[in-house]
């Protein structure tokens, strides 16, 4: 308000000044502010009024345009905020997520890993070997099954104490990993029993990658108990097999194993 009034100010001196000089050039700057025609009174008070209106509404766009100002940098504070806020939340939402797949990995490890040894389980020995038959039907690649026997582990158990045969159980399982080879897959299908399941070997070979195993375990001294031996008994795929007559065959040439003296290889 203060500066329209002196806008309005400043529009009379300037008008006072400009007739005083143009058109009553005999007429003193103060004879013409204290006594001023009429229509240029008017004039006057017209264009000051034109001036306060003027500046009033430029002050309150003014105002306003400072108000939006002040909305619009709240806003984008609060946008900010808001923006950094679900920034933090899709962070800790993709941690939890990664949590969450690494416990489903887990529990899918779980699922099919033997607690004790740390190897594939009977369940993951059921799958695989189902599918390996499935797949060896249409493909040809020389599917074997090996299912090897801890001799007398009851007595380690008996004698030395359940402790002891964990022990055993979990180096026996180290040392076939490391023996076997890598493509071969080695399973805890419950107690003492172990299976391998193995690819590309014909009649001869079958026995010498069971033999092999043989001997590494008889050759290795077990920290607890000494040294043990281990039966085996292997049998090839045959067109026609499903799991059931696979698994028999070399079930029964691991109980042919163990009844004829155990510490051998028989291959069915």
């Amino acid at each position: 308000m203060a500066a329209g009034i002196g806008a309005a100010a400043l529009f009379w001196a300037l008008d006072i000044l400009f007739e005083c000089h143009f058109f009553r050039p005999d007429n003193t700057y103060l004879e013409l502010l204290l006594n001023p025609e009429p229509s240029r009174l008017w004039v006057r008070l017209l264009a000051s009024v034109v001036i306060l209106l003027l500046v009033v509404q430029n002050t309150i766009l003014l105002r306003h345009r400072e108000n939006a100002e002040i909305k619009l940098s709240h806003s984008s504070f609060l946008l900010e905020e808001r923006t950094i806020e679900l920034s933090q939340k899709n962070e800790n939402l993709r941690h939890e997520i990664s949590q969450r797949k690494t416990i489903e990995k887990k529990l899918q490890n779980l699922a099919v890993t033997d607690q004790l040894t740390g190897i594939y389980n009977r369940r993951k020995f059921d799958e695989i070997l189902t599918l390996e038959i499935r797949q060896e039907s249409r493909y040809p690649r020389g599917l074997a099954l090996l299912m090897l026997d801890i001799d007398h582990f009851k007595e380690v158990n008996d004698h030395q104490g359940h402790s002891v045969g964990d022990e055993v159980l979990k180096e026996l399982s180290r040392l076939i990993g490391n023996t076997k080879r890598e493509a071969d897959d080695f399973f805890r299908v419950g107690g003492e029993e172990f299976c391998l399941i193995t690819f590309n070997v014909n009649g001869g070979s079958l026995a010498t990658t069971a033999e092999k195993l043989r001997l590494a375990v008889a050759d290795y001294p077990f920290a607890k108990a000494g040294h043990l031996t281990i039966s085996i008994g292997a049998a090839h795929f045959k067109p026609g097999d499903d799991y059931d007559s696979l698994f028999k065959r070399a079930d029964d040439a691991l109980y042919q194993a163990k009844r004829t003296g155990r510490n051998k290889v028989v291959v069915i």
